[in-house]
């Protein structure tokens, strides 16, 4: 099977008329190779060491405790692992029960700086509080260490996209639902595979928050955060246990109750999990609760669906999640006392007006609970506003209970691509930090949908600064649970293994990226992705030559294509980069096997 961006390029290719050539980007003439990130290297000797340099264990957000996750990557044959949790260095591994020398892997101490955009910290121990960027990259390079952005189309379309919202102010009642026995939930619908958040108000490490999300790999995800005192509660599950898919684009209604000393998620009315309450009461803080995002409008906004959104001062029953679940309404025949309902979002318009699917909210949404210290009018955030649908929950539907839901539709990333301001911004923050070595271009835990815009921004990266600032590209699992493991990676070329020369090799960019994600989920096969045995050049002649296979057998030629300015310019193992039109500042090649795709580095060019 093709992979998706293979495909992709051929599409593209395919569309220019027969017989017509890409125009070179900058003339024919003498163009010298000046940037191989393969130079120097001995074929027949360098090790070939396969590394994940994005990974999360419980000392953060990870599902599995460090050892666990180091014996995982030992079992399927990685030499190199950084364990990178959110602003801690989970490091020396022996201070987790591991020892890389016995297992013969090069430990990278590191983390991830998650108080601004993403960016991974390596080869050094640095904790830092620093919430602007350049600051946290500036002191990876005081403490020695070499950073590398994170998956940058997770941030940079916050700034470009409308991110529709409602918010309600945190009135006294409000604020202070968390100080007792409570229920938040909502009907939800969606096919978008990322993080959403359907409702909350957690703004970074403050506290004071109370979220009710989908978290990544079809998971249900309460989340509390005490002021201080207590301890945050984080009970995240797997909604597949109850062989529910929450992404399937259908109906589900999710509800989390804390009830005396313990925190329970209902999933359709059944029980997914439950947790000690160790958070205890706490107010909320900030100005707004938010629906349909947090504080955040990154990429953890919801898109899809939401209906009858609801807030309780009391612990509902199984028996009265069950009744909601089946339709039934809040004080009428066969649904809950509206006891302790604080309020309540149905998105309906009134009896005697029309329903105008697809227009934008604008008048504030009523809060129908009735409750003494209401109302709470939730209105349009400022980020935009979502918009009327007819699709709704059927059992609603059918009780008569619901005509409109409202739809939470942030504008797609890939509809216009990575501007070219944004490009020109993630290039100046290169052109000032020399120790920012490369960017994410696969992260095994984003959307798919996320990988070509940061293929993208690294192809117009590359045609602002090769040759002389490369930008080098890494595949990472960014490991949370068993479902990430094992997709993403980079393949180190090094002469031994251990942290020197692990380290030169990466900030040379002598390692190559790999995935089996951007293939069929039944053809996907890391043994099965292209292995480069070897990169010649003949610099008399202008040729670059990749001799590579897959599953043992060589890579056929229209395996690798040849990419220059985000266009794929040649199809074969041998490039000639004075001849090829098309070729600017930079070439780099994307092979494509029966179950992977590999990415090498790019090489630059100067004419």
């Amino acid at each position: 099977m093709l992979s998706v961006f293979r495909a992709l390029a051929l599409v593209v290719a395919a569309a220019l008329p027969a017989g017509v050539l890409l125009p070179p980007a900058h003339g024919m003439g003498e163009v010298v190779l000046k940037t191989n990130p393969y130079e120097g290297v001995d074929w027949e000797r360098t090790g070939r060491y396969k590394a994940n340099l994005h990974t999360h264990t419980t000392q953060s957000d990870g599902r599995m405790p460090p050892a666990e996750v180091i014996g995982h990557y030992h079992q399927r044959g990685y030499h190199i692992l950084a364990i990178t949790d959110h602003d801690r260095c989970t490091w020396p591994w022996e201070k987790f029960g591991a020892d890389p020398a016995e297992l013969g892997m090069v430990a990278v101490a590191g983390n991830e700086l998650s108080r601004h955009h993403h960016t991974l910290s390596l080869f050094c121990t640095l904790a830092t509080q620093t919430r602007d960027l350049e600051t946290a990259i500036a002191e990876v390079a005081e403490a020695g260490g070499v950073a590398v952005l994170a998956h940058p189309a997770m941030h940079w379309p916050r700034e470009q996209r409308r991110v529709p919202g409602l918010q309600v102010e945190l009135a006294p009642a409000l604020r202070s639902i968390a100080q007792a026995d409570f229920t938040v939930e909502a009907w939800f619908r969606t096919t978008d595979a990322g993080r959403n958040i359907l409702m909350g108000n957690y703004a970074g490490g403050r506290g004071g928050a109370l979220n009710l999300e989908l978290h990544t790999g079809n998971r249900v995800r309460i989340y509390l955060a005490p002021v201080e005192g207590g301890r945050t509660v984080d009970l995240n599950v797997a909604a597949g246990m109850l062989d529910v898919d929450t992404r399937d684009g259908r109906w589900h209604h999710l509800a989390a109750v804390r009830q005396g000393q313990t925190v329970r998620l209902y999933l359709d009315a059944r029980l997914a999990g439950e947790a000690p309450d160790t958070a205890g009461a706490f107010d909320l803080l900030g100005d707004v609760y938010h629906l349909g995002r947090d504080t955040r409008t990154g990429s953890t906004t919801f898109t899809g669906d939401l209906d009858h959104v609801r807030l309780w001062q009391r612990a509902l029953s199984a028996e009265e999640l069950a009744a909601l679940f089946g339709g039934s309404v809040p004080g009428k025949p066969g649904g809950p006392p509206t006891e302790g309902l604080l309020a309540q979002y149905t998105f309906e318009q009134s009896d005697d007006t029309p329903v105008e699917a697809g227009a934008a909210v604008a008048a504030p949404v009523a809060d129908s609970a009735g409750h003494a210290a209401g109302p709470f009018p939730a209105v349009v955030t400022p980020q935009g506003a979502p918009i009327v649908a007819t699709d709704v929950p059927a059992l609603l539907k059918l009780a008569g209970a619901s005509r409109t839901s409202l739809r939470f539709t942030t504008a797609q990333d890939d509809e216009g691509g990575v501007p070219e301001h944004v490009a020109e911004r993630y290039a100046d923050l290169f052109r000032r930090h020399e120790n920012l070595v490369g960017m994410e271009v696969l992260n095994g835990t984003r959307p798919l949908r996320e990988y070509a815009l940061d293929r993208q921004l690294w192809d117009k990266l590359l045609a602002r600064l090769m040759p002389g600032r490369p930008v080098w590209g890494f595949s990472t699992d960014d490991m949370h649970s068993m479902t990430h493991l094992g997709r993403d990676w980079i393949v180190v070329l090094a002469p031994a293994l251990d942290e020197a020369a692990v380290r030169g090799a990466i900030c040379r960019g002598a390692f190559f990226s790999a995935t089996i994600r951007l293939h069929d989920a039944e053809s996907q096969s890391v043994d099965a992705t292209p292995a480069i045995e070897r990169i010649d050049q003949d610099a008399e002649a202008g040729m670059l030559t990749i001799q590579a296979t897959h599953g043992n057998e060589p890579l056929p030629d229209d395996g690798y294509l040849w990419i220059a300015d985000g266009q794929v310019v040649h199809t074969g193992p041998t490039l000639n980069y004075r001849t090829t039109p098309g070729i600017g500042s930079y070439v780099r090649a994307e092979l494509t096997g029966g179950g992977g795709t590999l990415l090498t580095n790019p090489f630059g060019f100067q004419r």
